[in-house]
């Protein structure tokens, strides 16, 4: 039996800086692609409609420090819009917000940055003039595996949500799943933290994990070679 070693004696920000370490082999044929996703005990994903609520200050500080490790993020534009998300700090970072249609309603500034790419299908009309594009796949919604090839040998951060998540899963494009459990419990209808086609059931193996003094729980699972 494995036992989690949670480290009394481990700083915030040692513990935070383990956490996120990047590992040194990483595939060259497509990006690397870790999800970060928090969730309460009782499994919900959100409170009002939204994920920030859920989370605490070292929450943030994964988060912040997974961005600065990452190349791009990777998440939906029901996201982008629900949780408001603003231009990416630091500077490098870029969005790539998956999207069925190109209306952008919701987002317009954080496109007028020019630091947001909209990642659509084919099928899918003109994108507004100014905004950078990643056309993927053929049919009504984006193929992710097209995305991941076309965005060979960068480090991506996904932030979601759960039907985002879902789908990498069912894909097997998720190399490494960050979650946050955080002790509240919410009840509601909120969705899990992925759904969607079945994915594969094997087992993921835990490669960090640390808990708080608030006791949030951060754990780190790969699918390691």
């Amino acid at each position: 039996m494995r036992i989690l070693d949670l480290d009394q004696r481990a700083t915030p920000e040692s513990a935070v800086e383990a956490h996120v370490a990047l590992p040194e082999s990483r595939p060259t044929d497509r990006a690397f692609v870790r999800l970060n996703m928090i969730s309460s005990i009782d499994g919900g994903t959100a409170v009002g409609g939204v994920s920030g609520s859920l989370g605490n200050r070292d929450d943030h500080a994964v988060f912040a420090a997974l961005r600065a490790r990452a190349d791009g993020v990777l998440v939906g534009l029901g996201t982008v819009i629900a949780e408001h998300y603003r231009v990416p700090d630091p500077p490098q970072l870029q969005l790539y917000v998956v999207s069925d249609t190109t209306d952008v309603t919701g987002a317009e500034e954080l496109f007028a940055s020019g630091r947001a790419t909209l990642v659509v299908p084919e099928s899918v009309g003109a994108v507004p003039d100014g905004i950078p594009e990643l056309r993927a796949g053929d049919g009504p919604f984006v193929d992710l595996e097209t995305v991941a090839t076309a965005l060979a040998g960068q480090v991506l951060v996904s932030e979601g949500g759960p039907t985002l998540a879902g789908l990498l899963a069912a894909q097997n494009l998720l190399d490494e799943f960050f979650v946050t459990i955080a002790p509240r419990v919410v009840a509601g209808d909120s969705a899990r933290v992925a759904h969607g086609p079945d994915a594969d059931a094997s087992l993921w193996e835990l490669a960090h994990g640390f808990l708080d003094d608030a006791g949030f729980l951060f754990l780190r699972y790969c699918r390691c070679p």
